[in-house]
């Protein structure tokens, strides 16, 4: 009887071993990545832009970008259903798509995965204003973060 219960305690440490080793040789789970938490639909139209570089100055910029609609900065929906919109240094408008991050942010760039230097932070974002940081040092250095306000109200 002795025997019977010392070779059933083996069993069953042994069965535990080999199932921590089964979990010991699986790679983890890849980080969940949600949607973005915005549309394009939502950044489509005028805006009037502008930016600083100190967050006390904010205030101060989005009345700034709000006075430049008389020469708005248009953002158009692109052939895949992106935004057209500059990077950085650019002339030339580029596709750029709204995509999440493996931190929860939602990023603005050209497609592929976030962040990448050419991306952009999307941060608060409402339906008549949203700014953005990029994610480059160098680009948050020379262009600081970026307020865009809708130009016309549109309704919430």
């Amino acid at each position: 009887m002795e025997f019977a219960i010392r070779t059933g305690a083996f069993a069953l440490v042994g069965l535990g071993a080999a199932l921590l080793a089964g979990c010991a040789t699986e790679p983890p789970p890849p980080p969940v990545v949600a949607a973005p938490a915005i549309s394009p639909d939502q950044l489509v139209g005028k805006w009037g832009f502008a930016a600083y570089h100190r967050d006390a100055d904010r205030a101060r910029t989005m009345k700034e970008a709000a006075a430049q609609c008389n020469k708005p900065y248009v953002i158009a929906k692109g052939p895949n259903g992106g935004l057209m919109m500059n990077l950085a240094d650019q002339a030339e408008l580029s596709e750029l798509v709204l995509k999440p991050g493996p931190d929860g942010q939602t990023y603005l760039g050209p497609a592929g995965p976030a962040p990448t230097a050419d991306d952009r932070i999307v941060q608060n974002v409402d339906p008549n204003s949203f700014t953005t940081v990029w994610v480059d040092p160098d680009n948050v250095a020379r262009y600081g973060t970026s307020v865009y306000e809708r130009c016309g109200q549109k309704k919430v």
